[in-house]
């Protein structure tokens, strides 16, 4: 199966794979099948970890973009003071 490089695993592998286990979990199990030789399915373990974080990180930036607009508004651009 050939996965678009923006989405390194679909959310349905995700949900049916790791839906109890969080990034580091996933890593961990990665490299515990790395170690028994199991390299596919470390593939799809990192692939799962690297999408969770993806998710992760436009959660944060949405989360952050609220958070700046709340604390600071913007200020309309004027004449600076003078």
């Amino acid at each position: 199966m050939i996965l678009p490089i923006r989405e390194p695993c679909s959310i349905e592998i995700i949900r049916r794979v790791a839906s109890r286990y969080t990034i580091c979990e996933e890593l961990r199990m990665a490299y515990e099948n790395i170690e028994y030789g199991k390299f596919e399915k470390a593939k799809i373990n990192i692939r799962v970890a690297v999408t969770m974080a993806k998710a992760m990180s436009k959660k944060l930036e949405q989360y952050s973009t609220e958070v700046c607009n709340n604390l600071f508004p913007k200020k309309e651009r004027g004449d600076g003071g003078r």
